[in-house]
C-alpha cells in the first residue's frame, strides 16, 4: 500500500471492524456495538478515539487482560423513576464518551459521563504524571434529534489519544501541551507521551482531574491515585479497572418536554446572535462542529490516515480478514 490517506464509506469500516473483534471471540452482538462506536467517533471528526484504537484493544484481549465475553446487565431506571445513576468498575477504555450521551439525548434524557484513566497528569504543583486526563461530558435533547447538545471533553489541553498518534507519524505538537519525563516543554509527539500531559486552564483543570479520580475511581471501586492501568502501555499484568460514572436525568422531570426543548432553543439562538470574536463567522453550540463532520462524513466517506489504515491491514492479514482498501 503506498502512503497515502483512505477514504472508506462508515458502513463498510464498520463491518470490517466487527469481524477483526468476532475473531477475538468477541460475540457478534457486541462486536457490532464496539465497532459501530469506534466508527462514530470517526464519522463525527473524533478521530484520536475511533479505529486507530482497535489493535490495542485487540491486544489487550489477546492479552487476557479485557474480557470479550462479559455478562451485562441492562435496566431502564430512569424512563421510570426520572433519575438513574450507574457505577461500573474493572472496565477499559470506553471510547468516546458523547456515544452514551448520544442514547440518552435521543429517549428525552439529560445525561453525564465521568470516567477514571491512567496517569498522564501532574497534581498542581507536582512535576509528575498521577492522575488521568480524566475525560467528562454532558448531554442534553435539542429540538433537532440528530443535534444534540453535547460537551465532551478531556482534562488535559490535548487528548492523548492525539500525542500517541503523532509519536507514532513523528508529527510535531505545539509546545505547550506535554511536557517530556524530564519536564522540559516539548513538541515532540514520543517524548510528550512519555512524558507529563499539561491540564487545561492550569490549577483549575488538575483539580478537575483530581475529582474525577474520586467520582469515576474512588466512588465506584475502580483502580485510583496513580494505579490504573495505562490503555496504550506494556502493562498487561491485569485489566485497567478503570471506573466509570454516569448519571442520567429525564429532560421533562422539573416541566414538560415542549418547554424543556424551547428553553434548549432559545438559550442557542441568542448565544448564536452574540456579537462574534475576531475571526469567528459563526457561534457553534457543543456538538454542532461533530455533527456538521457526521454530515460530511457519512456523504463522502471517512478519510483514514496512511498510519491508522496500515495498522488495519496488518492486523487483518494477521487474522486473515479481508481488508476492504
Amino acid at each position: 500500500m503506498n502512503k497515502k490517506n483512505i477514504n472508506i464509506k462508515h458502513n463498510i469500516l464498520e463491518k470490517f471492524i466487527c469481524r477483526i473483534y468476532e475473531k477475538h471471540n468477541v460475540p457478534k452482538q457486541y462486536a457490532s456495538i464496539i465497532s459501530k462506536g469506534l466508527v462514530r467517533a470517526d464519522v463525527r471528526g473524533i478521530w484520536s478515539h475511533g479505529v486507530v484504537r482497535v489493535p490495542i484493544y485487540c491486544k489487550r484481549i489477546e492479552k487476557k487482560v479485557a474480557n470479550p465475553r462479559p455478562k451485562i446487565k441492562f435496566k431502564n431506571i430512569a424512563k421510570k423513576n426520572g433519575v438513574a445513576i450507574a457505577g461500573i468498575y474493572n472496565s477499559n477504555h470506553f471510547g468516546m464518551a458523547a456515544n452514551y450521551l448520544e442514547i440518552a439525548t435521543k429517549n428525552n434524557c439529560i445525561a453525564w459521563m465521568f470516567t477514571s484513566s491512567s496517569p498522564a497528569l501532574p497534581p498542581h504543583g507536582a512535576m509528575a504524571a498521577h492522575f488521568g486526563t480524566a475525560p467528562f461530558a454532558f448531554g442534553a435533547p435539542t429540538a433537532n434529534k440528530k443535534k444534540p447538545f453535547i460537551l465532551d471533553m478531556a482534562c488535559s489541553a490535548v487528548a492523548r489519544g492525539k500525542l500517541k498518534f503523532a509519536a507514532k507519524s513523528g508529527k510535531k505538537i505545539p509546545f505547550g501541551l506535554a511536557l517530556d519525563k524530564f519536564g522540559k516543554p516539548t513538541n515532540d509527539g514520543a517524548k510528550a507521551f512519555e512524558g507529563i500531559m499539561l491540564p487545561f486552564g492550569g490549577m483549575k483543570g488538575a483539580g478537575i482531574s483530581w475529582m474525577m479520580d474520586i467520582i469515576a475511581g474512588i466512588f465506584t471501586g475502580g483502580l485510583h491515585s496513580g494505579n490504573v492501568k495505562n490503555q496504550f502501555g506494556n502493562d498487561f499484568s491485569g485489566p485497567a479497572n478503570v471506573g466509570h460514572f454516569i448519571i442520567c436525568l429525564k429532560a421533562d422531570l422539573f416541566q414538560n418536554k415542549k418547554s424543556f426543548l424551547k428553553k434548549m432553543e432559545y438559550g442557542i439562538k441568542k448565544v448564536k446572535k452574540l456579537k462574534k470574536a475576531k475571526n469567528f463567522s459563526e457561534i457553534l453550540h457543543p456538538g454542532e462542529p461533530e455533527y456538521r463532520a457526521e454530515q460530511k462524513n457519512l456523504k463522502n466517506g471517512i478519510l483514514l490516515p496512511y498510519e491508522i489504515a496500515n495498522d488495519l491491514k496488518d492486523l487483518s492479514t494477521k487474522l486473515n480478514i479481508k481488508c476492504p482498501f
